[in-house]
């Protein structure tokens, strides 16, 4: 009897000394403050879906642009189109006419004008055909007497500002070589010696059977 109570109690102290120890009592878990991304309605783009929205804006762009530089050709086509018609039609009426000049006509008078030496006023009769007006015979011949009134009078600005219009509407005419000549000649009077020399090797490469060709090649050798 007195080796069970013993026994008792050695078990009871056992027990006592394996029971585990009360865990410690944590403070209540506050609510964290919620993100910036759920403050958000909606999703926000990452870099990419950011880079693929511009690439896509762009091609948008790139489309528009690509329009209208095809809608600006095409009015560039029509235009010189519309001109050539009428051109042609002008000159159609033009060879209708006779070849010569009215009596009374600006060009008649600045022939006689010219004729007589009097320079400054067949180029004030002719003024208005500096630009060759329709392109017919009757202004080609205009243009290149108004263009000889100012090379006799020494206006060599004139001279080439008109010689090259005129080579540029009238460069198959019999005296387009001639107008590049002058062009030339005025150009080495005003001490572009260069420039003229140049003006006349593309004389003789335009024009090489030309008279003013043979000119053009004994002033690019002599000076």
């Amino acid at each position: 009897m007195k080796h069970l109570a013993s026994a008792t109690s050695v078990l009871l102290l056992a027990a006592c000394t394996t029971v585990p120890p009360a865990a410690p009592k944590l403070p209540p878990e506050q609510p964290q403050p919620p993100s910036a991304a759920e403050n958000v309605p909606y999703p926000i783009p990452d870099l990419q879906s950011q880079i693929d929205n511009m690439g896509i804006e762009i091609a948008k762009l790139q489309n528009q642009i690509d329009t209208l530089q095809t809608r600006i050709r095409q009015l560039e086509r029509n235009r010189p189109a519309r001109t050539a018609v009428t051109v042609r039609d002008n000159t159609r009426h033009s060879s209708e006419k006779p070849s010569a000049a009215p009596a009374d006509s600006p060009l008649e008078s600045a022939r006689k004008q010219y004729r007589s030496g009097n320079f400054a006023a067949a180029a004030k009769l002719l003024q208005a055909s500096e630009s060759g007006g329709s392109g017919s015979e009757h202004d080609r011949q205009s243009m290149y007497l108004l263009m000889q009134s100012h090379q006799r009078l020494g206006n060599c600005e004139s001279v080439i500002n008109i010689g090259n219009r005129y080579i540029s509407r009238f460069r198959n005419s019999s005296e387009a070589a001639d107008a590049m000549f002058s062009i030339g000649q005025c150009q080495w009077n005003m001490q572009q010696r260069d420039v003229a020399r140049d003006t006349w090797r593309k004389l003789m490469l335009i024009y090489p059977d030309s008279a003013a060709a043979k000119k053009a090649a004994k002033h690019a050798d002599k000076y």
